[in-house]
């Protein structure tokens, strides 16, 4: 699924063997899937992001000091991976998954990144409701990539 959504960009089986165990030890860890007529057609993960952790320590160099105290120096959510089988898009998958992601975490606000030059990924998460924040250099090997941001509001 990773890879038919992503092509080339997708991340390798030593991300499945070792990235992906990693994560799932962190706080707040939740995966969910996607299933239509029992085939999946979806999936996304995150967890409480923190300073020390690859992806946060990245992102913090691309944001001023008054966005790193709006957005990682509290506790936050990190939605790490969200993809849906490319014959499935554009039909609200995409869209169910991260709410209930974002439903179902104990913080006030989330932070991803998606690729820069991906005009479909930036326009669905501005249509929910996220904020573009900066450009993130990941490094050598890796495209330029946003983060984004969005604050949640409690139904309690």
């Amino acid at each position: 699924m990773h890879r038919a959504a992503l092509g080339a960009g997708a991340l390798s089986d030593e991300w499945a063997r070792e990235r992906l165990p990693m994560h799932g030890a962190r706080a707040d860890f939740l995966f969910l899937v996607a299933r239509e007529a029992g085939e999946l057609v979806g999936f996304g993960y995150g967890y409480t992001g923190a300073y020390g952790q690859w992806w946060t320590e990245r992102v913090a160099l691309s944001l001023t000091a008054e966005q790193r105290a709006e957005w990682l120096d509290p506790p936050h959510y990190e939605v790490v991976e969200l993809h849906v089988r490319p014959s499935r898009q554009r039909s609200g998958i995409g869209s169910r998954l991260l709410a209930q992601l974002l439903t179902r975490q104990p913080h006030d606000r989330a932070l991803l990144s998606t690729q820069r030059g991906s005009r479909k990924a930036r326009a669905f998460y501005a249509k929910n409701g996220w904020t573009e924040l900066a450009e993130v250099d990941f490094g050598t090997g890796y495209p330029p990539y946003v983060a984004l941001g969005k604050r949640l509001v409690s139904d309690t």
